[in-house]
């Protein structure tokens, strides 16, 4: 690769330095036959023409000199036509490698995540989607920008040009294979409008991908919900509760600014509580230096009940109860609920995650 550069830096150098000889044998065409060449385009007119070796004979030199000249010309026209032809070729055939790879990679994608919109996102927001998927990662987004192009070349991220609701794009970034969709809302004309239609058109193609959707009218969340949109952030509302909550409980919206921030809160799937009361699970969840703040009803989807469905008509077992909730599941009946600091008393039911914080143990300074 560094030879490759190195010759057509040569190749590019050559052919300036020709240019500017041209010039001056334009001029010196001028100089040593003025009856043949009158002026100086006269002259440039002659060396541009006997360079390319078109020929036309309508001017030629008489002297010895000029013809001298004209060989030196002739010769190096051939050799810096030659270096052109050679530096356009390879810039295509660059050109087209590169194209090629960046198909294969998008080709390569697999249970990813795509970012339809873009927006420079904090780094340790960046960190955490890599820290799930790697550089499995598709932005799509309309144009090449500074920014994008940045953070594409600076985290080897993938990138599907075009707007996010053209079927196309969509299946051009394998939408189809996608795990999960991101998709932000542009704050343009007709912008919510635009994330509905993307969800239709998402859900569509791919029944199972988990969508992630932003809006800013309320008004939509229904169509939405309806759409089979999983989540529904309303930026504007979030917007508009920390206003209040800066004037009603002053220093209220730099806690909950903390906490959006904080990379100690998660959701538990995998856990032991199933059937025990919050209270037992918040004690036990103390021992272990975690702080339970809730839980989250009916934390499944349609594809992992599927799964537990055949595994109970393989091994046996109450099935009926599950294929139940399967069909509300995929009627859009069932919704996950955030339950925060709940009644001590409350049983931890089947298909609930919990809300836990972790203490963020500080290295003390030697």
């Amino acid at each position: 690769m560094r030879r490759l550069k190195i010759e057509l830096n040569l190749s590019t150098l050559y052919i300036l330095l020709y240019t500017i000889f041209l010039f001056i044998a334009s001029y010196l065409m001028e100089l040593l036959e003025p009856k043949t060449y009158k002026n100086f385009f006269d002259g440039l007119w002659w060396s541009i023409v006997t360079a390319t070796t078109v020929g036309y004979g309508d001017v030629v030199p008489h002297s010895a000199a000029g013809k001298i000249v004209a060989i030196i010309i002739i010769v190096g026209g051939v050799i810096a036509v030659a270096a052109f032809t050679a530096t356009m070729t390879s810039k295509l055939v660059a050109l087209t490698i590169s194209s090629k790879k960046e198909y294969e990679m998008l080709d390569s994608l697999n249970k990813h995540l795509v970012i339809c919109g873009f927006k420079t996102p904090r780094i340790e927001v960046l960190q955490s989607f890599k820290a799930h998927y790697g550089e499995n990662i598709v932005i799509v987004y309309p144009e090449l920008v500074p920014e994008l192009k940045n953070l594409l070349e600076e985290h080897h991220l993938k990138w599907a040009q075009g707007e996010y609701n053209d079927e196309a794009v969509l299946k051009e970034a394998h939408i189809e294979r996608a795990d999960k969709v991101m998709i932000l809302n542009m704050h343009d004309e007709f912008a919510d409008a635009r994330v509905l239609e993307t969800v239709i058109l998402i859900r569509s193609l791919n029944p199972h991908v988990y969508i992630t959707a932003e809006i800013i009218d309320p008004k939509y969340e229904n169509y939405l919900i309806k759409s089979k949109c999983n989540e529904i952030i309303m930026s504007e509302e979030y917007n508009r509760f920390l206003l209040s909550k800066s004037v009603t409980e002053p220093g209220m919206s730099k806690v909950i600014r903390k906490l959006l921030r904080t990379q100690n809160i998660h959701i538990q799937t995998k856990h032991s509580y199933e059937g025990v009361s919050y209270k037992e699970a918040f004690e036990d969840s103390l021992q272990k230096g975690e702080i339970l703040i809730g839980i989250v009803k009916n934390y499944i989807t349609e594809s992992e009940l599927k799964k537990i469905v055949l595994k109970k008509l393989q091994f046996g077992g109450d099935v009926e109860k599950y294929k139940k909730l399967l069909t509300k599941i995929k009627k859009n009946q069932v919704e996950m609920e955030v339950v925060i600091n709940p009644d001590d008393n409350l049983v931890i039911p089947e298909f609930a995650a919990l809300i836990v914080m972790e203490r963020k143990h500080e290295k003390s300074a030697v």
